[in-house]
């Protein structure tokens, strides 16, 4: 056995690791900022979606409280239109059902 080529074969074996550590290391560099930023990306994402949901839900609010004051109103118009014939007797009768209430 030669002692020179054994010596030989494990200085290349070891510059060929240390040139794949190197190669690993850089890419790992390289992964790490690739996933700081798509960290950053969720965040602004997260936020942007927690703004739009307030904006919806006000929206919604909004929404929800038209439609109760216009079912209010129809009611006061149904409750109006129930005591309409009652009033338009009275006022045909002389009893000045219109107006008066």
């Amino acid at each position: 056995m030669d002692v020179e080529k054994t010596i030989e074969f494990i200085l290349e074996q070891q510059t060929r690791f240390e040139a794949g550590m190197q190669a690993l290391s850089a890419s790992q560099q390289e992964t790490d900022r690739r996933l700081r930023s798509t960290e950053r990306l969720i965040r602004r994402l997260a936020r942007l979606g927690a703004a739009q949901l307030e904006a919806h839900d006000q929206r919604l609010e909004a929404h929800e409280d038209r439609l109760e004051a216009m079912e209010q109103r129809q009611e006061e118009d149904r409750r109006e239109f129930r005591a309409f014939p009652r009033r338009f007797d009275d006022f045909l009768l002389g009893r000045g059902g219109l107006g008066a209430d």
